[in-house]
């Protein structure tokens, strides 16, 4: 049974799970969920509070008289709007590459025979054993000669290749689980191998590959060590570097906006999952998960 199914039927009341399993169960998807939902809720609550209001003892669970400001001010104190569009450039940027890469790749090793497959795959699975602060000076020094430093090309290089064996990973156990009889009837159909790709696989993957496409999308909007190392100008900053660069009006952090702009950070990854959950649930279901 699988995990989705196990969850069902924990909810559901199931023949084979008794009430102390289910409310079990319950509770604890409902104490993860407010783990996850108290921090967003305070972010949300300060960054609409005054600075008055942040330094009140006891502090106000809910803002007295929510205000706007904050987002305002905060937007006054960098080049913000240029900052979100980086990250969007390098976050988009970076998700494409890889899926360009990883898509055929993951498509070939998982349903080809051919030899060498299993040690080209192997090799994939290895990358993923690397921290990828081991190879930051390394990559600094290579990109330094090739005059990537300070560029979004450089940096969505060096994203690329860190994700690009978790999404060959991925989208390998997707393409395992697809149906061959698809195939055989393209082939004797006299379907070219690379229309059958685009025009068949490909939309059966759908799922599989958005959700390597957020998993990288997320990655790389909140990567922070990176961008901090390869990007040296101001005007190429990411969020997540302009965050830490953050200063208030008064050359020191002012929290109402810098949760203000923490909210806008997070904005865009809430909006892309409203939009993709469904395809990101059908594509974890689709990797087959015992």
């Amino acid at each position: 049974m699988s995990v989705s199914n196990r969850v069902r039927n924990a909810i559901a009341g199931g023949d084979d799970v008794n009430t102390i399993t289910r409310v079990g169960t319950i509770g604890a998807l409902l104490l993860a969920s407010a783990m996850v939902a108290l921090p967003l809720y305070w972010m949300v609550a300060t960054s609409l509070k005054t600075a008055t209001q942040i330094s009140a003892y006891p502090p106000h669970l809910v803002p007295p008289t929510p205000t706007v400001a904050p987002y305002f001010e905060a937007l006054q104190t960098g080049p913000w709007v240029q900052w979100f569009l980086n990250t969007v450039i390098i976050s988009a940027g970076s998700t494409v590459f890889v899926l360009a890469f990883a898509t055929p790749a993951a498509y070939v090793l998982a349903r080809r025979d051919f030899p060498g497959a299993k040690p080209f795959y192997v090799m994939f699975i290895g990358i993923l054993m690397i921290p990828a602060q081991i190879l930051l000076i390394p990559m600094y020094t290579l990109f330094a000669r090739f005059g990537l430093i300070n560029t979004r090309l450089g940096l969505i290089i060096a994203y690329s290749a860190f994700f690009l064996g978790f999404c060959v990973f991925l989208l390998h156990s997707f393409f395992t689980n697809l149906p061959d009889n698809v195939e055989d009837a393209a082939h004797i159909g006299g379907v070219p191998e690379w229309r059958t790709f685009l025009r068949v696989i490909l939309p059966m993957a759908k799922p599989g590959i958005a959700t390597a496409a957020i998993f990288v999308f997320v990655f790389t909007w909140n990567e922070f060590l990176f961008a901090l190392t390869f990007l040296q100008t101001e005007e190429l900053y990411t969020i997540s570097v302009g965050l830490q660069q953050f200063q208030g009006l008064r050359g020191t952090v002012v929290y109402n906006q810098l949760f203000a702009m923490s909210t806008l950070a997070t904005l865009p990854i809430v909006i892309l999952f409203a939009f993709f959950s469904e395809q990101f649930i059908k594509g974890m279901a689709g990797l087959n998960l015992k």
